[in-house]
């Protein structure tokens, strides 16, 4: 049985294509929006990789990095020793330091009056809680911290002076030659870090980078008992040289797969699971599986897009053959069989998949140049772009896959056009035609497809499954909101109204209307951009929610208990009220029911989890829970005994930590309390609420155990104002270097200021949709292009002006546009509804004056194209037209 086309289909489909061409290909325009953000999106993801494989050591640094949140102990730096090669260390941690504005010196360059102007004063001292990097050594041995002046960062080290990250320095209105104190040392800013390799842009919103010489630091109090460290070894090795370990295990470190190896040899030679170690090959994974889940994020936007034109095009496939009923009746009248007509048209529908995926395929190669821009904050490199062949094929075939299987079942419908058609005057719908049993398996066969294509773009088929069956369920609503809006159109009764409004409502339901493919599209679309619009406002409106009020906006931590008093007081001398001040208990897990950590992670039957067995806690304790814990079971026990040989200590887990370990009531920990071991029992799970700025803990403990132990201390307070922050943090860092400081409000803006970054990104892929939705409004508008034709050159032929036809088209743009707007923003608003009940926990108040404002602008759009499009019509005399048409 020959399936090819035979040559008189082939020359029928073209000829009566080649005089309505540019009408056809108007129609794949929704195609060629969804195929060009599906193709930018994997030629950025393939970039990205790319890039990573080409610059892997510059994101590390170095061949091989050990690190680990507490100092060496002697087996550690035994094996370290042991290692060889070139080598570097750094102590991080986060601390306050104080900025000064040492004096006007005269700039360089024309700006330079206008720099001095506004410049602080010379004396000028402000403090910022940051990033302090410590370093010994030629870190990094590949790529370089970029600086200005460059070179900076070849000599701060024998110079004694800091480095200091850009946005700090304006912010303040620093310049090279001024101040900074860390701890107690004074140090003169050599440079300004404009780049740190394996670091993005914003990094830096976490808190601004300072980086000095490790020998500053090693001789102040910052790194007292409590304090959060890290301390790391970075390791270079050239040549072929080999080096030896512990057990004589030997190695070429140039290897990337020598040196997982090497990475696995000092893992089982230290034999301490808190400590990391990290290859180049290492980060490469870690890298990829973050751009992975980024890539795929943002394909499934890219695929929507495809998805609404591809619903598109088989909406004006169908109307298509609709109007083209009469002329298949005939060529059947003519001797043509179904197969040739069937043919006929399915090689028109098939190069408007191809001629859509084509274009679109060359229109993501012009995305993808632009892409990094709205990325590059968040990219630690500079991209390395080039053509992806995978990528092109992949974004060009499921283009043409998924715009011919949408189309199929209209194109079926050709078969059930019958020849007396040509001298019947009806109103003939061929889909209505179609045996439901064909109708259900192309549906099914649909979606089976659309799994498939999923499953591969997302690798995952159950991510895929609820991603389609999500889709189908938007999908479904929209269209049924469409439906129902005909009906009541249909009945409503507006003899009140004036003409120009009955007939432009009317139209919503006149033959060939595109309502509800239109409304579907576009209300996807709006869909889309207010879902992540309020998301992007309830993570916000989490945060501002949790530091109102009475809430803490200014939290000291690693204070020392002989510091606790005068800290105290001077909070209260600069206005603060101090709302807690929380004792903090380093310890860590031993025994888990009286079985060693150590042989609980050997054992691969064991579900706990890996963070939850090796982590240092930080445990406090008190007789009453706080705000923010509610006790999900058990009993909370506010006090206990002193420690004892017979002493169990009743202690409260957050639930989440009794998930990972694998625990519930009344089962046993043990703790080692700085050398002393602690025997506990689980008396309650709780709740905890971390989303709030005091201190919370996964463990805690009651009264009258953890007393004598040593510990720091966290104080959150409320101050009144901005102004009193800056005071109290100024003066707190003078008598007291060693504490830290968080600064709630200037947190909250560091977070609004990431979450805008991303929402642009993400938002700029969410727009594909609207685009797309335009483009089949404008498809769906020349399709029916006779219809409207016809209409129009009969009521200019009974005497309506072409104010009065303008009018009914604006009327009936209006209510498409807002019906779509309308019932996008209402699942937009349920679907922030369901996030705020079930994910964020909030009371969901949306944002609707920017949701009124996107959907008025999308309305406009709407009707900016309809009238684009008929523009034409209102312009010819009605005889022409009937002309042209034929």
């Amino acid at each position: 049985m020959n399936l090819l086309p035979d040559l008189f289909s082939m020359k029928t489909a073209w000829r009566d294509a080649r005089s309505q061409l540019g009408s056809l290909l108007l129609y794949c325009g929704g195609i060629v929006a969804g195929v060009a953000a599906l193709v930018a999106i994997l030629s950025f993801r393939s970039d990205v990789l790319l890039t990573v494989n080409d610059q892997a050591k510059e994101l590390l640094g170095a061949d091989l990095e050990i690190s680990q949140n507490e100092p060496y102990n002697s087996r550690l730096q035994s094996v370290i020793d042991s290692i060889g090669g070139e080598q570097a260390r750094s102590i991080e941690f986060s601390s306050m330091v104080l900025f000064r504005v040492s004096g006007d010196r005269p700039g360089t360059g024309p700006s330079a009056d206008h720099e001095a102007a506004d410049r602080p004063a010379s004396g000028t001292e402000a403090t910022r809680l940051s990033q302090i990097r410590a370093i010994e050594g030629g870190f990094p041995f590949y790529g370089e911290i970029k600086t200005l002046p460059p070179g900076a960062a070849l000599e701060y080290q024998a110079a004694g002076t800091a480095l200091v990250d850009r946005p700090v320095m304006n912010q303040f209105g620093l310049q090279v030659g001024d101040s900074i104190r860390v701890g107690s040392e004074w140090l003169q800013i050599s440079g300004i870090i404009l780049e740190v390799p394996g670091e993005s842009a914003a990094f830096s919103l976490i808190g601004p980078r300072v980086i000095v010489p490790r020998n500053v630091i090693e001789g102040t109090n910052l790194l007292d008992r409590g304090s959060r460290v890290q301390y790391k070894t970075w390791f270079r090795f050239g040549g072929d040289g080999g080096n030896d370990l512990v057990d004589g295990t030997r190695t070429h470190p140039s290897d990337e797969v020598h040196m997982q190896e090497l990475a696995s040899v000092i893992r089982d030679a230290v034999l301490d699971r808190r400590i990391s170690v990290t290859t180049v090959a290492s980060r490469k994974e870690d890298f990829a599986q973050v751009i992975d889940l980024l890539a795929k994020f943002l394909g499934m936007v890219g695929f929507i897009a495809l998805m609404l034109g591809a619903l598109g095009v088989a909406s004006a496939v169908y109307v298509y053959i609709k109007r083209k009923s009469t002329t298949v009746a005939t060529l059947r009248c003519l001797g043509a069989s179904s197969k040739q007509t069937l043919y006929i048209f399915g090689l028109q529908i098939a190069g408007l998949g191809l001629a859509g995926s084509f274009a679109g395929s060359l229109g993501g190669l012009l995305v993808q140049r632009f892409l990094p821009l709205f990325f590059s904050d968040f990219l630690p490199f500079d991209l390395i772009q080039q053509i992806s062949i995978p990528a092109l094929l992949l974004g060009f075939l499921t283009g043409v896959i998924v715009s011919f299987a949408l189309a199929v079942l209209p194109l079926l419908s050709i078969t059930n056009i019958p020849p007396l058609l040509t001298i019947r005057a009806t109103d003939f719908s061929p889909l209505a035609h179609v045996p439901k049993r064909i109708k259900v398996s192309a549906g099914l066969a649909i979606i089976l497809l659309l799994m498939v294509i999923l499953t591969v773009l997302l690798e995952s088929f159950f991510a895929a499954s609820l991603f389609v069956a999500g889709i189908l369920a938007s999908l479904l609503i929209l269209l049924g909101t469409s439906m129902l809006f005909v009906r009541l159109a249909r009945m409503l009764r507006l003899k009140s109204f004036s003409y120009i409004w009955r007939q432009g409502i009317a139209n919503m339901f006149r033959p060939n209307n595109q309502t509800a493919v239109l409304v579907t599209t576009l209300g996807m679309g709006m869909l889309l951009i207010g879902s992540m619009y309020l998301s992007q406002e309830m993570i916000l409106q989490r945060i501002e929610f949790q530091t109102g009020g009475n809430q803490p906006n200014l939290i000291f931590y690693d204070i020392q208990h002989d510091q606790t008093d005068d800290v105290q007081e001077i909070a209260e001398r600069n206005g603060a009220k101090v709302l807690e001040n929380v004792p903090i208990v380093s310890m860590r897990l031993t025994h888990l029911n009286n079985q060693p950590v150590r042989e609980i992670r050997r054992d691969t039957a064991r579900t706990a989890g890996t963070w939850a067995l090796t982590r240092e806690y930080r445990i406090t304790y008190r007789e009453e829970l706080n705000d923010a814990e509610t006790i999900r079971e058990g009993e909370w026990v506010g006090r206990s005994e002193e420690i004892g040989s017979d002493v169990i200590v009743p202690v409260s887990l957050e639930y989440r930590l009794a998930e990972d370990l694998d625990v519930g009531l009344d089962d046993r920990l043990t703790f080692d309390v700085q050398g002393v071991p602690v025997e506990t029992r689980v008396a309650s799970i709780r709740d905890v609420d971390f989303q709030r700025p005091e201190p919370n803990f996964f463990v805690l403990f009651p009264a009258g155990v953890l007393e004598p132990a040593p510990q720091f201390y966290a104080m959150s307070l409320r101050v009144p104002d901005k102004e009193s922050i800056v005071r109290l943090q100024q003066e707190m860092v003078r008598a007291h270097p060693n504490i830290s400081a968080i600064d709630v409000g200037l947190v909250l803006e560091s977070v609004q200021a990431f979450l805008d970054k991303v929402a642009i990104a993400v938002q700029f892929m969410a727009l594909f949709s609207i685009l797309t939705g335009l483009i089949v409004l404008a498809s769906a508008i020349a399709i029916s292009r006779f219809q409207r034709i016809r209409e129009s050159v009969l009521l200019r032929t009974i005497g309506a002006s072409r104010r009065q036809i303008s009018g009914i088209q604006f009327v009936e743009y209006l209510w498409l546009g807002t019906l779509a707007c309308l019932t996008g923003t209402l699942l937009a608003i349920v679907a922030g509804w369901l996030l705020a009940w079930f994910f964020f926990d909030l009371v969901f108040v949306p944002d609707m004056l920017a949701l009124v404002i996107a959907s008025f602008v999308v309305i406009g759009l709407t009707i900016a194209v309809g009238f684009l499009n008929f523009l034409g019509v209102l312009r010819s005399k009605p005889l022409e037209i009937l002309r042209a048409e034929g």
